[in-house]
């Protein structure tokens, strides 16, 4: 792979991540942390259902609700939820549960963002993903870097950036290639690099790389970087990165 000589922090492992118009990608993922036996997550429509309890009797969590009559729902078209830092902060409000967003920004709505879930039982303290929904959306994600918060416990790394490749059929319109740091401590997001992406249906492939050295970008120890190609119309064809975690610090 490219970029192998190009060391910013060791040990490193080298990443290449994919995805494509079938809901390869991941919106973000939820753990449950709590003291019950078993936990499940419902999704419908964006609404999240949270259970816990007994193997098989799990009732509803109301350490999370977003409002309403409803304890144990996220439900999105409430005014405290209706987009994705909503949703992961009214989870990481619970002692019971951890979320954090893996190819969604926070302002991203949460309605039509990821996919739904039958009643799923989680395995306490190990993620679960939960899926973007490819149909109709305007951009796709990849993060390169781990996680600030994992089961409750620091990962601390950083991310480095050698290569895009992209192809998106979006009829007329614009199509961009961003590139974000992501600071989950501070909740803040910030827009480092941006690129008219491809014409419509043509490959477009930026390439940081050369006789082995550099790259687009490198996260701060503790940040992580997500690309996202975006489309001003309905995005369909594939967003292809490579590139480096070192973790460890």
């Amino acid at each position: 792979m490219n970029g192998t000589k190009n060391a910013i922090l060791f040990p490193k492992q080298m990443i290449a991540k994919t995805v494509v118009a079938d809901d390869s990608g991941v919106a973000m993922n939820i753990c449950y942390i709590g003291d019950e036996v078993s936990a499940t997550i419902t999704v419908a429509t964006g609404d999240i259902t949270f259970k816990q309890g007994a193997l098989g009797s799990e009732a509803v969590d109301p350490s999370i609700d977003s409002g309403g009559n409803d304890e144990g729902v996220i439900d999105v078209s409430d005014s405290n939820a209706n987009t994705m830092g909503d949703v992961v902060d009214l989870i990481n409000a619970s002692p019971n549960w951890r979320a954090f967003l893996v190819g969604a920004l926070r302002a991203d709505a949460s309605a039509g963002t990821y996919l739904n879930i039958s009643e799923r039982t989680l395995t306490p303290r190990v993620d679960t993903t939960v899926v973007s929904d490819s149909t109709g959306i305007k951009a796709y994600s990849i993060r390169i870097g781990g996680k600030s918060d994992s089961a409750g416990t620091e990962e601390i790394s950083a991310a480095e950036l050698f290569n895009i490749t992209s192809k998106n059929t979006f009829g007329s319109g614009t199509n961009f290639i961003n590139v974000y740091e992501i600071n989950e401590a501070t909740k803040t997001e910030t827009l480092i690099f941006t690129r008219t992406g491809g014409a419509t249906t043509a490959e477009q492939v930026l390439d940081f790389v050369v006789n082995g050295r550099g790259s687009l970008a490198s996260s701060k120890v503790g940040t992580h970087l997500l690309v996202r190609m975006v489309g001003s119309a309905f995005c369909t064809g594939y967003l292809q990165v490579s590139g480096a975690v070192a973790k460890g610090f």
